[in-house]
């Protein structure tokens, strides 16, 4: 299948802005539908991992050549009370998730923000774009007689109903994807069994003891039964420079679901419950400052720091999500990123897997590989960080017996990978 003439792409993160920004760049008509009505989508002022897939994409289509990352060439472990009882050289790359989505939103249909002044002037090999927000998808079909896919969809707001057509569909809509609903795709999606607590804080509200205490590395700190990580990342303007970036951290405690416990930290200021995330100023306060007073004399003096001096936390339920199959109608709807497979979030690499993706689709348009070769390829990193990512969270909240079963588990997909029956 060459290069399609024209796309809709079914949801406007980082997955779908990958997906949508490579095929403008390959003369592709792209219409993009996001769900959220906003026409500036919410940074929940989170970090996470560049990894090499990602940078490969920005090197190649980024036409400004925005730098976005903090380096951290270590990893140090903190056991409880005591900083740094273990330290590993790390070789990973951190940002702020608004400013990769602004950056690529800047080269995708030139949106103006802080982070991105002055988008970059279309090419003239470039196809014709629109991001349209507010719009979810009810529908897809393919109708052969005229061999073009037919996404139907409402307007979240007016609840007007339209539809749009082209050669191929992208389903980039993330862990709860509304096309993977729509499309009836079997799938198993569970929830962890624990939450994530997150924030961020301004380093110019910290000591410099403390911004000293997590430079250059990624930091995990294990307590009793739960653990966190934290590092720097830039502003969501991009700054990297000292004195203007953030610390940010998240703290994985376990929560069953269901339970009374689950419904107290989910229900907001409001009396509102949650089904999956409270966001920043809606968590009750005496929830949150409970939560810190029961764990802080666990926590060494600068994360301790960090934890009380952030502002407005979030919380969130982790989530994981694994699709039977991506390709649908012979390869014209394929689903990507977390709509294809959701990780769960210890490892931060949910963008890696959708450049991975980017990267796929693009060989397999160009003819050097077929979608059953790419679902193969996909499938196999998807198995093998669902793995990795439940190892990270099993090991950090003191799991033993669950980190035991994962380890035959990893060897027995190995083993498959290798012969072939994946």
């Amino acid at each position: 299948m060459p290069i399609p003439k024209s796309a809709v792409i079914v949801g406007g993160s980082v997955s779908g802005l990958l997906q949508g920004l490579q095929l403008k760049r390959q003369g592709a008509d792209v219409i993009l539908l996001e769900q959220d009505p906003s026409s500036d989508r919410h940074s929940h002022e989170s970090g996470l991992a560049i990894g090499p897939a990602v940078l490969e994409m920005l090197e190649k289509y980024d036409a400004k050549a925005r730098p976005a990352t903090i380096p951290a060439p270590n990893l140090s472990i903190a056991w409880r009370q005591r900083p740094r009882a273990l330290n590993f050289n790390w070789n990973q790359k951190m940002t702020n998730w608004a400013c990769l989505y602004l950056i690529l939103r800047a080269n995708f249909d030139g949106k103006v923000s802080e982070t991105m002044p002055e988008p970059p002037v279309p090419k003239e090999t470039d196809g014709t774009v629109e991001y349209r927000a507010g719009k979810r998808v009810t529908g897809v079909k393919f109708v052969e007689e005229k061999d073009i896919m037919v996404v139907d969809y409402v307007d979240v707001t007016s609840g007007e109903q339209d539809s749009v057509s082209a050669d191929v569909v992208i389903g980039a809509d993330g862990v709860h994807s509304t096309i993977r609903k729509v499309m009836k795709v079997p799938t198993r999606k569970e929830y962890s069994g624990y939450i994530a607590w997150r924030g961020t804080v301004p380093e110019r509200l910290l000591s410099q003891k403390t911004i000293e205490e997590f430079m250059n590395r990624l930091n995990l700190c294990i307590m009793k039964g739960t653990y966190m990580v934290s590092y720097h990342i830039p502003s969501e303007t991009g700054n990297i420079e000292p004195g203007n970036r953030l610390i940010n951290w998240v703290w994985y405690f376990v929560v069953p679901e269901g339970s009374d416990e689950m419904n107290t930290i989910f229900t907001d200021v409001n009396g509102k419950l949650h089904p999956n995330t409270v966001p920043h100023g809606k968590i009750k306060p005496d929830i949150w400052s409970q939560h810190v007073a029961r764990h802080i004399s666990q926590m060494t003096p600068h994360l301790a720091e960090v934890v009380t001096k952030t502002e407005r936390p979030f919380v969130t339920k982790v989530w994981e999500a694994e699709a039977a199959a991506s390709t649908f109608y012979d390869g014209r709807l394929v689903l990507v990123g977390d709509a294809f497979t959701g990780f769960r979030s210890h490892m931060g690499m949910a963008s890696e897997q959708a450049a991975r993706h980017c990267a796929q689709m693009n060989r397999f348009w160009h003819g050097e590989i077929t979608h059953k070769e790419r679902e193969r390829e996909a499938r196999a990193y998807a198995k093998r960080f669902l793995l990795l990512n439940r190892a990270i969270g099993f090991t950090g909240l003191g799991m033993v017996w669950q980190l035991c079963k994962l380890s035959l588990d990893y060897m027995v997909l190995t083993i498959k990978d290798r012969l072939g029956f994946l």
